[in-house]
């Protein structure tokens, strides 16, 4: 079989579906994968620019201010944008929230990188690389959709992310920062049995990939 691609947020869209219900996320992706013509709309990039620029200028909220707007804007526009503007809102006052608890911090660029498991390839991108006070380097990834998180659905993708980045050099801690709430998210604590949710993650790699191919065989 060749190789299947993903990302890092389809693992964890995938990981946090319910029941059988999350045989849909590899069945859609599947469908964009046969599909040539239909592509993604990349729905929350222009509200990511603004967090990433509002933390490296301390301008956040002018920066979400501007994308919040913008986005009023394209609704007016085009039919496919309606409701945006009201996604982007909760974003930014979870962002903003989550600035308050954190603090000031400095950003670098992040790194990209790859997690593996037989046939399936995640990529990892996350939107990140911060230091926070006393020096501490964290790389964000920033969980944008509407769906909360729990530290147990988080544990899997912190696995991939924390395998991801040693690949490539980066040491900072993963973390995962599910906007909406106004949480600082998610991280890997030393209590956890990383060798076990090492092996839980490969058994959820080889559950989406068994639908996948189920979907391929249909």
């Amino acid at each position: 079989m060749s190789e299947i691609k993903t990302s890092l947020p389809s693992i964890i869209q995938f990981i946090s579906t319910p029941g059988a219900q999350r045989g849909r996320v590899p069945a859609q992706l599947r469908a964009m994968y046969e599909d040539p013509a239909r592509h993604p709309w990349r729905y929350y990039d222009p509200i990511v620019s603004a967090v990433v620029s509002g933390l490296r200028s301390e301008r956040l909220r002018a920066e979400l201010d501007t994308a919040v707007a913008r986005a009023q804007e394209r609704e007016e526009v085009y039919r496919r944008c309606r409701g945006q503007s009201e996604h982007y809102a909760e974003i930014r006052a979870g962002m903003l929230e989550v600035r308050r608890r954190t603090g000031p911090v400095a950003v670098f660029g992040a790194p990209a990188g790859v997690w593996r498991h037989r046939d399936l390839r995640v990529n990892v991108s996350p939107h990140l690389l911060v230091e926070r006070r006393h020096g501490v380097q964290e790389v964000w990834f920033l969980h944008l959709k509407a769906t909360r998180l729990t530290q147990a659905t988080a544990d899997g993708a912190l696995v991939i992310m924390g395998e991801a980045m040693r690949a490539v050099g980066c040491q900072a801690t993963p973390r995962i920062i599910d906007v909406r709430s106004g949480t600082t998210g998610f991280a890997l604590s030393r209590a956890r049995d990383v060798r076990m949710l090492s092996a839980y993650v490969k058994s959820e790699a080889e559950a989406f990939t068994s639908l996948w191919e189920a979907k391929a065989a249909a």
